[in-house]
């Protein structure tokens, strides 16, 4: 790979078509959950025996069941997906940056490609698999929010760090730092409102941090095309 594709690569996105397709699938899921409490309510509503109960509305309404598990399971996949995808473009990211300061012959950008290089990333794919197996066991669904809330918090964190380390090497190539920083976030407040919200906060949370990472790329791809190697 050449120099000039390196530099192309460095500014590979993440399509925001993964947030697109998450927001219709919470509304559809918000949709068919609503439809199945008022269905629930009906039952009971028109059926005041003792012999019916919980049990026997989801047998009768097994296709409706059916289909919100279905439906949850796109959910959360796409979710652990997107998350997924946030995780390892920060690693490729990493990667394809050394790639680059280590083809510049310039007295100590080597110790600086280290430092970058000895950044620990998070898991790309353990943390989403996890989230996801949480999700499915009854009363634990909350450790699957907390993962995926900590997956965002982490990439946030570790792209700060990455953009120190980046700061540090620019300068010694001589490039004039004007980049927009990314903005320090107030996670405990973040997860209180999404403790109020149920969760619908993370949708939000996770369409800022794929923002986030897309700004930084493209702002280091700016400064890379700003000088002539």
């Amino acid at each position: 790979m050449t120099f000039k594709d390196l530099r192309r690569a460095i500014n590979a996105k993440i399509s925001l078509k993964y947030i697109f397709i998450l927001w219709a699938l919470f509304i559809l899921n918000l949709i068919l959950y609503s439809f199945f409490v008022y269905s629930l309510v009906l039952y009971y509503a028109s059926n005041t025996t003792a012999s019916y109960n919980v049990f026997s509305f989801l047998y009768s309404n097994i296709s409706l069941v059916s289909i919100i598990e279905i439906f949850g399971f796109l959910f959360i996949g796409t979710f652990a997906f997107t998350e997924y995808k946030l995780l390892q473009s920060l690693k490729t990211h990493q990667e394809k940056l050394i790639q680059i300061l280590s083809q510049i012959q310039i007295p100590n950008l080597d110790s600086q490609a280290n430092e970058i290089k000895n950044l620990k990333m998070p898991n790309s794919l353990l943390l989403p698999i996890i989230m996801v197996f949480f999700f499915f066991i009854p009363l634990l669904g909350i450790v699957s929010l907390i993962i995926s809330f900590y997956v965002v918090y982490k990439s946030h964190k570790t792209l700060k760090e990455l953009e120190n380390l980046e700061d540090k090497a620019f300068s010694l190539l001589g490039i004039k730092l004007q980049r927009e920083k990314t903005q320090k976030k107030n996670f405990v407040l973040y997860f209180i409102v999404i403790l109020i919200t149920i969760g619908f906060f993370m949708l939000y949370l996770i369409f800022e941090a794929i923002k986030e990472f897309n700004h930084h790329v493209e702002e280091d791809y700016r400064l890379l095309e700003s000088i002539d190697f």
